[in-house]
């Protein structure tokens, strides 16, 4: 089965389900969107075909929940032609040149710029009102030495204070960080916000929107925070990955939560990534459906793997164009075996255990 170029991956509540009555469209309740720079251009074309076709009349609620480039990618689904948005920020994404040094506030600059070509003059509005999804953006408000006017000295000795104290436990995480959901005004999250780290709750609003993006995408030193985004408390919000890389979530609603993903792997947090004993709990997993790349798909494209963030560091310019366009045009594959298994229901014939 894994030598198809998609992996169907369930949880064993999803897997009964699905091998009962196969599936539906109107089974899936929550669609999961992971943090990960680039890998996203490993999913953009499947993310075409679900959109495009699958979902497209839609009519009850499917809550949309992410962190990091996920949100980004579910702004384009929120679009009034979906498959057009997610083309639209594929093509900026893929042009994308940076040369030399370059600083924090040029590439966050840089990142508003992509903004503005996913959303175009109406689009914040559209994904504020939209008929069906309910966004759901994950961010982390720093506490203690993670603040407003912490310096980079400072921030970085707080990371790393973050990130020995994960080593013994994730629960030691809400000494720095504060997760943080900024939702839909019409629905509660799709999570328990009481299990695993509280949460701040924020109604997404026309004025929150666009700093909820930011911060969810803002590494540390890599982007800037932003401070004090509109309903929230006063703090400065980063990267919603450094909690919930991968949403190792308690999630509520009833139906399927549907993820497509560049990985096998559901990583509960950031600094999880590197520690291969941290795996997401099964209770998670149990009603998901992970949508992923398999290894030899991954293994036949240039350089043996789907584009990453560090191959702005590996490869010049023009080589790395050159490889991002190639690799996606392969993953067509991925959204042709995804409509051919839909279509002719085969997905309870192709379903794999999805492991912690």
């Amino acid at each position: 089965m894994t030598s198809q170029p998609l992996r169907f991956l369930a949880g064993p509540e999803a897997m009964a389900r699905i091998r009962r009555d196969g599936l539906h469209e109107d089974m899936v309740d929550v669609v999961a969107g992971a943090s990960g720079g680039a890998k996203w251009l490993a999913l953009t074309r499947l993310d075409q075909a679900l959109f495009g076709r699958w979902f497209r009349s839609r009519t009850r609620p499917l809550h949309m929940i992410g962190s990091s480039i996920g949100t980004w990618r579910f702004a384009c689904l929120a679009q009034p032609d979906p498959v057009e948005a997610c083309r639209r920020f594929e093509a900026c994404y893929l042009d994308y040149a940076v040369e030399g040094p370059v600083t924090v506030a040029e590439l966050t600059a840089h990142c508003r710029d992509f903004l503005d070509v996913i959303f175009g003059a109406g689009g914040v509005e559209h994904l504020l009102d939209h008929p069906f999804m309910r966004q759901s953006i994950l961010a982390v408000r720093g506490r203690g030495p993670i603040g407003p006017r912490a310096g980079k000295v400072r921030l970085g000795l707080g990371l790393g204070a973050a990130g020995l104290a994960n080593l013994a436990s994730r629960q030691a995480l809400p000494l720095f960080f504060e997760r943080t959901v900024l939702h839909d005004r019409r629905d509660p999250p799709p999570f328990d916000l009481s299990a695993g780290f509280p949460t701040q709750a924020v109604a997404l609003t026309s004025t929150n929107l666009i700093p909820a993006l930011l911060a969810s995408s803002a590494v540390p030193f890599v982007f800037e925070g932003v401070v004090d985004p509109d309903g929230a408390r006063p703090g400065l919000y980063l990267d919603g990955g450094i909690m919930d890389y991968h949403l190792d979530m308690a999630f509520t609603p009833p139906g399927l939560v549907l993820y497509p993903h560049f990985s096998h792997r559901v990583v509960p947090g950031w600094f999880d990534k590197a520690l291969p004993w941290r795996r997401a709990r099964a209770d998670s997993l149990s009603r998901m459906l992970v949508l992923c790349p398999s290894a030899a798909f991954a293994g036949a494209l240039p350089f043996g793997k789907i584009p990453d963030r560090g191959d702005f560091k590996r490869m010049g310019t023009a080589a790395r164009q050159k490889y991002w366009r190639a690799a996606v045009a392969e993953t067509d594959r991925l959204a042709d075996c995804w409509l051919e298994a839909v279509e002719r229901d085969r997905v309870p014939d192709l379903l794999e255990p999805l492991l912690p």
